[in-house]
């Protein structure tokens, strides 16, 4: 009998050593998704997301495995397979790979905002209060909410490469460019770039673009006791007020 049980602890034991070696690849858009992804010049990567995945897995047997890609080409390599076992973030507004397998709770609630110049800004009620105008947004990133409006030429679309430029653009041309996009990121980078806030106004977009939940994303293959640990971690940070903790470090 002895023996028996020893075998079954040696089963189990073995059963645990595999588990605790799956891998575990974590995707991080560059540039344009802080405050959610950041990563600076030294490879060090940070962020409200980021540092989610980093407590989910603190002082576990996994190492995680970082992949940094222009946003499109990292849809592209997620909608090929990816790595095994891969996370990113998601939500089921977004489609695609980034709402197919969704962690069971919301780590954030996103809101949308208008940001126009100080100098001459629109009372913004609905679309018509900038209508024949222009909207500035980040290449890569397309909103269903506005695309109806830019189809019927209703506002004009202005495609920018980063925040700088469009920040730029809003602050050259007052009451004429208006520039769409998360409030968080907004905010978070007017203060990373070092500009004045008071040179912008921001207002709330939520009567177009409804305030929505995020999760953590997975890969539609991801191992199932992988996954469920990731789970059960990410309830443990919510409930100890740990990812209330993460999200205020950097709004």
């Amino acid at each position: 009998m002895k023996s028996v049980l020893c075998f079954i602890s040696v089963l189990y034991f073995s059963a645990s050593l595999a588990f605790a070696a799956q891998p575990v690849n974590y995707y991080v858009i560059a540039e344009q998704a802080q405050p959610f992804q950041i990563e600076d010049k030294a490879n060090e990567h940070s962020g409200i997301v980021t540092d989610i995945v980093k407590a989910i897995f603190e002082q576990s047997e996994h190492e995680i495995t970082y992949h940094t890609y222009p946003f499109n080409r990292m849809i592209s390599v997620l909608e090929a397979g990816g790595e095994k076992n891969w996370i990113t973030y998601g939500s089921p507004n977004w489609g695609s790979v980034q709402a197919e397998n969704l962690s069971d709770i919301p780590i954030y609630t996103v809101k949308h905002a208008i940001v126009m110049s100080s100098m001459n800004p629109v009372n913004f009620v609905g679309m018509h209060s900038i209508a024949n105008k222009g909207v500035v947004l980040l290449r890569g990133f397309d909103y269903a909410e506005l695309q109806p409006y830019i189809d019927e030429g209703a506002v004009n679309e202005v495609r920018v490469k980063d925040y700088q430029a469009a920040f730029r653009v809003v602050k050259r041309t007052p009451g004429e460019m208006a520039f769409i996009e998360m409030e968080s990121r907004v905010k978070y980078n007017l203060d990373k770039l070092g500009l004045d806030s008071a040179k912008f106004d921001i207002q709330p977009f939520s009567n177009v673009i409804a305030d929505y939940p995020i999760y953590l994303a997975f890969s539609s293959e991801m191992d199932p006791e992988l996954q469920a640990f990731i789970n059960q971690r990410l309830t443990t940070l919510k409930e100890e007020g740990k990812l209330e903790s993460i999200i205020s470090k950097y709004i």
